[in-house]
């Protein structure tokens, strides 16, 4: 008899433990979800002092789209684009990025273009609040964008 009870006791608990698993993974999975919707739209660059960041070959603003196929933009002299992953925690993994081959005129525009191109293999984490969002190295803020759709 004693048997039988801790048996169904056990069968209670393991069945109790395969729930909350259950639950915790859909509420996860609902949230990743809930955090890519929120990336899917048209974001500009800003400057340090709230400006859209401007290209040099082509007078349009630096920027990131995000869709269900990717993500792709313009990095100041040519268009990148590749995949991207989301993680708890807003966690993101952006590329491998490729990008055209367009010669870029002046040495600045192609350190504009690198120094994008390098902050964006490094990004890890991210944050949406109202209109904006903020790309970061573990804590360290990288890049901050716009909402511009």
């Amino acid at each position: 008899m004693k048997t039988n009870k801790i048996t169904r006791i056990t069968g209670c608990l393991i069945l109790s433990i395969s729930l909350l698993f259950l639950v915790v993974g859909c509420s996860t999975t609902k949230n990743t979800a809930s955090q890519k919707k929120a990336l899917m739209h048209n974001w500009v660059l800003q400057t340090k002092d709230g400006k859209d960041k401007m290209g040099c070959n082509i007078k349009k603003p630096l920027n990131m789209t995000f869709s269900e196929k990717g993500v792709n933009g313009y990095s100041g002299c040519n268009n990148y684009f590749g995949p991207f992953k989301i993680g708890k925690n807003h966690h993101i993994k952006l590329g491998p990025l490729a990008s055209t081959m367009m010669a870029c005129i002046g040495e600045d525009c192609g350190k504009v273009e690198v120094g994008f191109i390098r902050n964006l293999a490094v990004v890890n984490k991210y944050k949406i609040t109202a209109s904006f969002l903020y790309l970061y190295q573990d804590n360290q803020l990288l890049m901050t964008f716009r909402k511009a759709d």
